[in-house]
């Protein structure tokens, strides 16, 4: 396999893993005080109103680190050069976190949050980290 290919792969995984363990996280953090809904037709109306802001909040904040975390490691395998394997891994991330947002009701300040978020992190990270050129000539 190629550095890149690999790079890719481990910046999915390690992101995917600080996702699961975000959301583990808010559950501590914000306990909920009522069970959750059986019936999908209720469901919206539990998340808009029986979970708290926090743990949406830490939710969205654990995209955020979930993003720069991948981003920083996918970077870092693929050699700190090319933003390419940084975007591929934070974009599948993207992906994975829109099927999420699609599936189970969010509210549509956590869709916004979900679609511009990862990439303008991803690229944080990568020019945090990335080579830099020297002009050796001057």
């Amino acid at each position: 396999m190629k550095r890149g290919t690999i790079a890719i792969i481990v910046g999915i995984i390690v992101g995917g893993l600080f996702v699961a363990l975000g959301e583990s996280m808010s559950g501590y953090l914000f306990p909920l005080e009522k069970p959750i809904p059986t019936d999908p037709a209720l469901l919206s109306e539990y998340i808009e109103n029986d979970i708290p802001f926090g743990s949406k909040l830490v939710v969205v904040m654990n995209w955020i680190v979930a993003a720069f975390v991948a981003a920083i490691v996918s970077t870092f395998i693929s050699g700190r050069t090319s933003p390419k394997p940084m975007l591929a891994s934070v974009g599948v991330l993207n992906i994975l976190t829109l099927m999420n947002v699609l599936i189970i009701y969010h509210p549509k300040w956590m869709w916004i949050t979900s679609l511009f978020t990862f990439v303008p992190v991803g690229y944080i990270a990568y020019f945090l980290i990335r080579k830099k050129k020297t002009d050796e000539s001057a």
